[in-house]
């Protein structure tokens, strides 16, 4: 009887034993996801989305971490931290992203959207989509997967004097351009006719309208609002001369060692947090137009006669700049993704698809 019960016994400790091996390996098989966020309400709640149907989809089997990006550094130490393993997803500036992947810059050409849609849209075209990412595959030795891409702003223009309708009434007004200092923007500005163009830092815009040093600046409008620009502008011009991106780029390496199941996962997050971002963007600037509107500011919506004009200008000078670093193939692949894009966009779509995943913005 004794031996019995010793072997009953060392059957129990045996299967005790085993169980809690399977516990450890069950927790040992949980990954963790880095996501290095932008700090926009909107891009946490895209990246918040995104964590939201991860962890969700896959049981726990992934966990996903959400940080603010500035804690690691500048935004392109950032994609460098992704390339090396060290984050798995960060939504990427245009800039951040420039020095890895030229090509990149190919979606700031001046006007190439004749609307914020066609901007939502283009990467979900799946033809233009599968050549774009196999090209950043490429460029980034095969270590940055693109996901998706959102709206991160529509470039306007802001002036002391105006009201400016066309380029030459930049000329016209003797406008001081403030604008990062980028080719792109310098030479597109000084095109359309600006006087001068002055190239100082963002936190200075302010105090240069407010003395003279500059008459007139551009950027996104939440952003002008928020920095308080408006205070000393009076004009705003909806040119809608540029559309950034931010980009949902993924590690590689990560992806490819996920199952099947779990890689379709990671790619309808990715499409979910752009979608969130996207509907997030377009509130934030439809409010700040509301408030400068309601602040008495003089607001000029170009006609599609006055747009063509802008746009003239700003494609020829955004190609010409843009051809140095984006292969042709490239270019010509954007243009025709455009030109489909256009051509079918569904608003009823596009705003059923933004009711369902309002909730994430709440």
């Amino acid at each position: 009887m004794k031996r019995i019960g010793l072997v009953v016994l060392v059957l129990v400790f045996a299967c005790a034993s085993i169980a809690a091996a399977g516990q450890r390996e069950e927790v040992e098989d949980v990954r963790e996801i880095v996501f290095a966020s932008q700090s926009f309400s909107y891009c946490m709640a895209g990246a918040n989305a995104f964590k939201d149907y991860v962890e969700r989809e896959t049981d726990g089997a992934l966990t996903v971490t959400v940080i603010d990006w500035k804690a690691l550094g500048d935004d392109r130490e950032v994609t460098d931290q992704l390339r090396l393993g060290e984050i798995e997803v960060f939504n990427a500036t245009t800039g951040s992203l420039s020095g890895v992947i030229p090509a990149v810059g190919m979606t700031n050409l001046p006007f190439l959207f004749e609307n914020r849609y066609v901007g939502w849209e283009l990467f979900n075209d799946e033809e233009y989509f599968s050549y774009v990412q196999d090209a950043w595959l490429k460029q980034s030795n095969n270590t940055i997967r693109l996901l998706g891409a959102s709206e991160n702003s529509i470039r306007n223009l802001y002036t002391t004097r105006g009201p400016i309708k066309v380029p030459s009434d930049l000329t016209e007004y003797s406008i001081k351009m403030r604008t990062p200092a980028i080719p792109m923007y310098t030479e597109l500005f000084a095109e359309l006719g600006s006087t001068q163009i002055v190239t100082l830092g963002a936190a200075e815009r302010y105090s240069a309208l407010q003395s003279g040093l500059m008459d007139g600046t551009e950027g996104g409008l939440a952003s002008a609002w928020q920095a308080g620009l408006l205070e000393v502008c009076d004009y705003v011009t909806l040119t809608g001369h540029m559309f950034d991106h931010h980009y949902y780029i993924f590690n590689n390496d990560f992806y490819e060692s996920l199952s099947p199941e779990f890689q379709k996962i990671i790619d309808e997050a990715g499409n979910l947090a752009a979608w969130v971002q996207n509907i997030g963007v377009r509130a934030a600037e439809a409010e700040s137009l509301q408030m400068m509107k309601d602040a008495g500011k003089v607001i000029h919506e170009p006609t599609p006669e006055e747009n063509a004009q802008w746009r003239e200008i700003g494609v020829r000078v955004g190609t010409r700049i843009l051809s140095e670093s984006v292969p042709a193939e490239y270019m010509e692949a954007t243009f025709d993704a455009v030109e489909r894009v256009s051509a079918s966009i569904d608003m009823d779509a596009i705003d059923s698809q933004a009711e369902r995943v309002s909730h994430y913005l709440d």
